[in-house]
């Protein structure tokens, strides 16, 4: 009941701007780094998620969300547009500095709304 309730109040903005930012949304982008990964290896068998990035002369592994299946992509996609709303209403609910509402807002914009738009349109490409 309690988590219920915890899930319902952060989607309506009622938990305070801070908390949902640095502790859900944080918390989300960790689960989209490395669980769904994992989830795809695991139960998809697809290993080929991952593209390389070359800074200088080191070489990191990034997941490559378009490569993923059509579960993880829904999954990805439906769990950003939630976490994006609830911290998108807690943010109009936020009686602060003005500084935090419109980098907060820009954050959203670029980190989960338009790779949003790009995934969607990977389903389908």
């Amino acid at each position: 009941m309690y988590i219920q309730k915890l899930i319902l109040n952060f989607y309506k903005g009622k938990i305070k701007l801070w908390k949902s930012f640095w502790l859900i949304g944080l918390g989300h982008s960790i689960f989209l780094l490395f669980f769904i990964p994992k989830f795809e290896i695991a139960i998809f068998n697809n290993s080929n998620i991952y593209s390389l990035v070359y800074i200088n002369q080191d070489t990191i592994q990034l997941p490559d969300f378009t490569k993923l299946s059509f579960l993880s992509k829904l999954i990805v996609i439906l769990s950003t547009l939630y976490i994006t709303v609830g911290i998108w209403r807690s943010c109009e609910s936020y009686n602060g500095n003005l500084f935090w509402i419109v980098v907060t807002f820009f954050y959203l914009s670029f980190n989960n709304i338009l790779p949003i738009f790009y995934l969607i349109l990977s389903l389908f490409f």
